[in-house]
């Protein structure tokens, strides 16, 4: 069944089962992996540099991250301890 867009808009919708349409062609292992190797050559890699500077940059945020929650952990546990009658023991 064809539905009409906007008026002027001449493209068509097309409706049914995409199953209809396609027929799956079985792929030997052999032709799978050359297949696999094509893509692989397609992808743009990163360089050496590009991933140890990335690795870096990780780390550095890594402990910053780290720092600033123990921080405010502890901020947690100062307001924490003096407010409620617990007994704070680390």
């Amino acid at each position: 069944m064809a539905k009409k867009g906007k008026s002027g808009d001449t493209s068509k919708t097309i409706e049914g089962k995409a199953s209809e349409n396609k027929q799956k062609k079985k792929t030997n292992p052999l032709e799978f992996i050359q297949q696999v190797r094509g893509e692989g050559a397609k992808v743009t890699w990163t360089s050496r540099n590009e991933t140890m500077v990335s690795t870096v940059m990780v780390l550095i945020m890594v402990a910053i991250m780290a720092l600033f929650f123990f921080l405010v952990d502890q901020v947690a546990r100062f307001g924490i301890c003096n407010i409620l009658p617990i007994n704070c023991v680390a």
